[in-house]
């Protein structure tokens, strides 16, 4: 992409061309960036499961995750930490008063302070 420019790859396939080898490299550093974010942004340090599947699920429920966190910063006009931080707290919050409702408590004297 970047014409006049000289790259160096270190590769032991001698048959592909020139062109195919700096596009492997791309996609593989666009994967490194994607699993950067998704460790550094998104907290995921290791994997749950081991299995096609569960590593499957992890990481759609990671990505869903994250979209909808962008959603909330966009929503709230927020930074993207802030965001994080409280639809962390919202879901939580959430998940609490399901659980008290379902064991017939009320939510509103749950979280009074």
């Amino acid at each position: 992409e970047q014409a006049g420019k000289t790259f160096w790859f270190l590769t032991n396939d001698f048959e592909s061309p020139a062109k195919a080898i700096a596009q492997a490299y791309r996609r593989r550093w666009d994967i490194e960036i994607f699993f950067r974010f998704l460790k550094q942004e998104l907290n995921v340090s290791h994997l749950v499961s081991l299995n096609k599947n569960g590593i499957q699920v992890m990481l759609y429920m990671t990505l869903i995750t994250a979209m909808m966190v962008l959603i909330y910063k966009k929503a709230n006009n927020i930074g993207y930490k802030t965001a994080k931080r409280r639809f962390s707290m919202e879901v939580r919050d959430l998940a609490i008063a399901l659980i008290v409702v379902h064991c017939g408590g009320n939510p509103d004297l749950f979280f009074k302070t």
